[in-house]
């Protein structure tokens, strides 16, 4: 009885150390994901940041507060992570980014972001500075009015002031957060919780008042507007939220208000504010660390223009950098279907010159069309919506579709003089702008061209994937989404890749293959390259364009090739190979279409125009440089380098960089307490010469997260319940078919006595036994593998998804049982063998060190199969290493793949 009890006892405790030690593992894999996720999204930001920085876009004061926030947020995500992960290792990376946070507030000291004096601003006194007030469409309306004297529909702005004036009046802030503080970050993909809260706060505010004197000054304006019509006006009503990405709102992130009749603005105007707390607004916000408190919602009131014709025009073409023509589309009735696609619309291509001459006209059948009609409520709701689909039926009351007369069907949409008129207003805004521009129309009534909305228009890059996936921002049927042909007359080297900066670059080809290579790099070449790295910052200044095989278009040096304005392609297509891009060959990278041709292709470079940036010059643009110092550079660039440290760290691209460099390191020491708290494996039953124990993380095993799984430890596991990709990557190359993983190799004797003589001599000798237990810690994605192989120690780390920003393998290998020399030459053969496979290594005496990162999955599984056959190939290196000439000629079978040694 009192066996059995014992027993009991012992079994319950290790069932809870079991428990305690899955969850040590399991947390600090958690970690890691969170650390990286935190860094991508960082990128994301800054990559904005350095867009935005060309001049070419309107924002505000509120932007860059906003960016700000949000990349201090990801920032300390990724310092706080990094020092759980690690047992609090670097300390000193909060005192440097609190620093770094002290440098932007003083930067910041004095800037004015105080409020608009006024509830409502009139169009007439509008102009692009005042967006922070009024928010970029308004912004964008009144300047094209006032500095232009182009048409715009009569209105007025409903300012940020308004805004904070009504949430303030009626106490709202404080029961919106209440609820807002009922979401954690988990609950971010529970809809139901979601479009339950979003619901309480949408009837929360739209039982609110407007207070009496924000109507008063929305009432003045509204006069306005009927006095200088007095017929049955209507008002479009336009979300414009500030502290944003100015773009969200123009991509439908919010509601937009149709037909809307004077006597439901008041209503109308809190439909809109509610907007901002829909379910897809508020999950948008979570997942990219938006706070609610620097946002408000202005809100562009204007004259509903029923439209005869409407659609979008664009002053040049938006994926063909060739192409600068002016294209116009256009369909009968409301300009929603022109912009959601919904239908073909017909188009129109027309020369920048004086006689502005339309070169073609591609007129599609128009079966039907939306128009202006009178309360109902059958009309579209909004997709980007309040939440209460009741409310958006209500307010979204005077659209509907009808079919188009038959006889119109197949007509042009606009006549020859209407386009032509329209072709020379894009030609005026895009000469104010000093940059392309995305435009959207209407044709009254009385068969006046109106602008609605004026923005600069991104020449976007047009690889094969996006081809294939769609583009989104150009109509469906328009052609525009075509990839250019190639140009004739020139010798296309590499026909796919992905774009990590655009622009056009010619130079003279120049393979950099070391360090001692960029110390060489000529002026206007073009640097060319197996791998990304942070390193070619070097000679960015001076370079014309980057290609490398393989790399991450939101990584480091992505992020730095932006910054510089250095065309960059990575990523390039599995037929590709660089050898077919010889040293010194003169060659043109495309960075919009992601090709490189051989030669100079002079019409890409004649038609790449430096874009002038209108927001140059600006306080708020000045403002953003100055913010941008502190956040953007890298100075941390060779992780061997004394002064990467956290003290070396000077922004947050140097915090990211180090914790993320760092990051690697302590998961790859995680094998550490494998053996310490070796409480839950399982052995891995398979002909290898080594005892392998698994630790599944939870995903990493079939079964995963069963409570009968869960609790059967220390049982035996064979591969086919193994689903961890890494893990079988790494085990397809030990169990490779030309490995004896079972009977030791004949020998050089000589070599092996003279290892067992070192062994006699140092028995406490750095490196384990054969027979000692190996781990892998695994998970679906995630690998941290140590192993003892003969006398040999060594740890793999590696992660394999879909992410090429996050995949990457650690390898060190150490240990031995022959003397110095020896050792010291395995280690310089492995390094030979690592080389040859695009691994960046290190070599220390006896210990190498080596990284594969930011390439694809397929990619990393393949140099995975590679470390699992060397792992075995090494058993036996050290008898084989009596002479310096041993180094290459170990490293030449391996590579070879005579893994056997035939050649012995």
């Amino acid at each position: 009885m009192r066996s059995r009890l014992v027993k009991a006892k012992q079994g319950k405790n290790q069932s809870g150390d079991n428990a305690e030690a899955n969850a040590v593992f399991r947390f600090k894999y958690t970690l890691f994901k969170e650390l990286l996720s935190a860094n991508s999204e960082l990128f994301n930001i800054l990559a904005d940041m350095e867009e935005k920085l060309k001049g070419t876009h309107i924002f505000g004061a509120s932007y860059i507060k906003n960016q700000v926030i949000r990349s201090m947020i990801q920032t300390f995500k990724m310092v706080k992570n990094l020092n759980v992960l690690s047992g609090n290792k670097y300390p000193q990376l909060y005192q440097v980014l609190e620093k770094i946070n002290q440098d932007i507030k003083s930067v910041n000291t004095g800037k004015n972001e105080s409020e608009p004096p006024f509830y409502v601003i009139p169009y007439k006194d509008i102009l692009k500075k005042d967006a922070d007030f009024v928010g970029g469409k308004s912004a964008n309306l009144g300047e094209i009015q006032n500095r232009l004297n182009i048409p715009v529909p009569e209105g007025f702005a409903v300012t940020a002031k308004a805004f904070n004036g009504f949430l303030d009046a009626n106490h709202l802030r404080e029961d919106i957060l209440k609820r807002k503080n009922l979401i954690d970050a988990d609950d971010i993909h529970d809809i139901d919780l979601l479009n339950r809260l979003s619901r309480e706060i949408t009837d929360l505010i739209l039982s609110k008042p407007v207070p009496e004197e924000i109507m008063t000054e929305i009432q003045k304006a509204v006069d306005t507007l009927w006095a200088a019509s007095p017929s049955d006006v209507r008002v479009a009503m336009r979300s414009s939220a500030i502290g944003e990405d100015g773009e969200l709102s123009f991509a439908g992130q919010y509601l937009t208000l149709l037909n809307v009749p004077l006597d439901r603005i008041s209503e109308a105007y809190k439909s809109i504010i509610a907007s901002l707390y829909s379910t897809r607004s508020v999950s948008y916000r979570m997942a990219k660390g938006i706070k609610d408190d620097d946002l408000a919602m202005a809100v562009a009131c204007i004259r509903m223009v029923d439209s005869t014709a409407s659609g979008v025009m664009y002053t040049r073409h938006p994926y063909n950098i060739l192409d600068d023509h002016i294209l116009i589309n256009a369909v009968w009735g409301l300009g929603p279907y022109a912009v959601d696609g919904i239908i073909r619309p017909d188009t129109f291509v027309v020369e920048k010159t004086h006689e502005l001459r339309i070169l073609n006209r591609d007129i599609s059948d128009k079966a039907v069309q939306l128009v202006c009609h009178r309360p109902s409520t059958d009309a579209r709701e909004n997709p980007g919506g309040t939440g209460n689909k009741s409310v958006e039926r209500n307010m979204t009351e005077g659209i509907r579709e009808i079919p188009v007369p038959i006889e119109k069907r197949s007509a042009p949409a606009l006549t020859d003089l209407q386009i032509q008129q329209l072709a020379g207003y894009g030609q005026k805004l895009e000469a104010h702008y000093k940059c392309a521009q995305d435009i959207e129309w209407a044709l009254d009534p009385e068969d006046r061209i109106i602008i609605l909305q004026s923005r600069p228009l991104k020449i976007n890059a047009v690889s094969p994937a996006s081809t294939a996936s769609g583009i989104s921002g150009a109509p469906h049927g328009t052609g525009l989404r075509k990839r250019p042909d190639p140009i004739s007359g020139y010798r296309v080297i590499i026909e796919e890749s992905e774009i990590a900066s655009q622009g056009i670059g010619t130079g003279t080809a120049f393979h950099v293959k070391s360090e001692e290579d960029l110390a060489s790099f000529p002026v206007k070449a073009i640097l060319i390259a197996h791998h990304s790295s942070p390193e070619y910052t070097l000679v960015m200044r001076q370079c014309s364009g980057i290609i490398t095989e393989s790399g991450s278009i939101s990584g480091h040096m992505a992020a730095l090739a932006r910054e510089f304005n250095v065309p960059t392609l990575m990523g390039l297509g599995a037929t590709t190979a660089l050898r077919d891009i010889p040293h010194g060959m003169e060659i043109t990278v495309d960075g919009y279409s992601g090709r490189v041709y051989q030669g100079v292709v002079t019409e890409l470079v004649a038609a790449v125009e430096k874009q002038e940036a209108h927001m140059e010059g600006t306080p708020v643009h000045e403002h953003l440089k100055k913010i941008a110092g502190l956040m953007l550079p890298l100075y941390l660039i060779n992780p061997k380098a004394p002064d990467f440290t956290p003290a070396g760290c000077k922004t947050l691209h140097d915090i990211a960089r180090f914790c993320h460099e760092y990051s690697y390191i302590e998961m790859f020491n995680v094998s550490d307490m494998a053996s310490k708290r070796d409480k839950c494996s399982f052995r891995l039953s398979a002909p290898l010469p080594i005892d392998l124990h698994i630790i599944d993380l939870g995903s990493g095993m079939k079964g995963s997260g069963d409570p009968a799984t869960e609790n059967t430890c220390r049982g035996m596991v064979s591969l086919d319940q193994i689903q961890s990709v890494p893990f079988l990557a790494l085990m397809k190359g030990m169990l490779h078919k030309d490995l004896d993983t079972r009977d030791p190799k004949p020998v050089n004797f000589s070599g092996f006595l003279s290892v067992m003589q070192e062994q006699m001599l140092s028995p406490g000798h750095v490196g384990d036994r054969f027979g000692d237990r190996s781990y892998a810690i695994i998970a679906d994605k995630y690998l941290n593998f140590s192993s003892r192989v003969g006398y040999h120690y060594s740890v793999v780390d590696a992660y394999c998804g879909e992410t090429v920003n996050k995949n990457y393998i650690s390898f060190s290998f150490k240990g031995g049982a022959a003397d110095d020399i020896k050792r010291n030459r395995r280690v310089r053969a492995i390094a030979l063998i690592l080389k040859s496979f695009d691994f960046t290594v290190d070599v220390k005496e006896d210990k190498v060190d080596a990284r594969f990162q930011k390439y694809p999955c397929p990619l990393i599984q393949d140099r995975l199969d590679i470390l699992g056959r060397l792992l075995l190939f090494t058993r036996q290196m050290d008898m084989l290493m009596t002479t310096e000439d041993s180094v290459k000629w170990v490293a030449d079978n391996f590579i070879a793949g005579n893994y056997k040694l035939a050649a012995l």
